[in-house]
């Protein structure tokens, strides 16, 4: 899964692809080096993001869809957003997947919309949002617990609507979690893999990799993201949501070969 940020403040990418022709190409050039599935945000989930509002995100995202969708009619489309109107509208416009870090707790109306339309959702755990997050990386044990509350989002998508087909589960690294409970988190990736549900893992280039590598530039943090990529085909993690498409598909080729 190619990320695709038209925002103007991600963090490792920000601003870099905020207009159409910049975003179709690069989106061409992710599918050529090797993405199965494009992943579009337009709006940033970083820690301490400012939210854009459901109008901005429809205005950027809406040309966008509607350009790769006749371009290349075969990709799915994954639209990173939690609030219900956006995913209305964009699984109007051909957008395929729906992939809220929120895991419908920020707008739960997104879950009536996904089982309307019946695509595909991405539920991610996290806490809190973009402001208070951090200073919710506290737990018991981080393993069960981000499995209770993923099991307690998945029951109240279920009760809505959605069907269990629909659900891919995402554990949220970086979401609320410290460097810590990320590598804890990584290390026990087959606890979620057995969960019976498609198992997406979104680290590139996050700062809990630069804090284990000292590398503060998120853009030369290839190499570790790498070695997460690694070891989450080793879990037999589905999907891997990455920004460098042809390095670590070839990380995926070549620990697929060994394993």
């Amino acid at each position: 899964m190619a990320i695709l940020n038209i925002t103007e403040d991600s963090f490792s990418d920000g601003g870099l692809y905020i207009d159409l022709p910049t975003a179709i190409n690069y989106a061409s050039l992710c599918i050529k080096q090797g993405a199965h599935i494009l992943d579009i945000g337009a709006q940033s989930t970083r820690p301490g993001a400012s939210e854009v509002g459901a109008e901005i995100e429809i205005k950027r995202l809406v040309p966008l869809i509607k350009e790769l969708k006749l371009i290349h009619p075969e990709i799915p489309i994954s639209v990173d957003t939690f609030h219900h109107s956006v995913a209305e509208k964009i699984l109007n416009v051909g957008a395929d997947w729906v992939n809220d870090v929120s895991g419908g707790r920020h707008d739960p109306e997104i879950f009536n919309v996904v089982a309307d339309k019946g695509s595909p959702y991405v539920l991610t755990h996290s806490r809190g949002n973009s402001k208070t997050m951090d200073s919710l990386a506290k737990y018991t044990n981080v393993v069960k617990d981000v499995k209770n509350e993923l099991s307690d989002q998945i029951d109240l998508a279920l009760s809505k609507g959605i069907k269990n087909h629909q659900i891919i589960i995402d554990p949220g690294i970086g979401f609320a979690k410290n460097v810590d409970h990320n590598l804890t988190l990584l290390r026990n990736l087959e606890e979620f893999a057995c969960m019976n549900y498609p198992l997406l893992i979104g680290a590139s280039r996050k700062r809990f990799i630069g804090a284990v590598i000292n590398e503060t530039d998120p853009t030369k943090r290839i190499f570790g993201t790498a070695a997460v990529a690694s070891r989450c085909v080793i879990a037999g993690v589905d999907i891997l949501r990455v920004h460098d498409i042809k390095e670590i598909s070839q990380t995926i080729m070549m620990t697929k070969s060994i394993i």
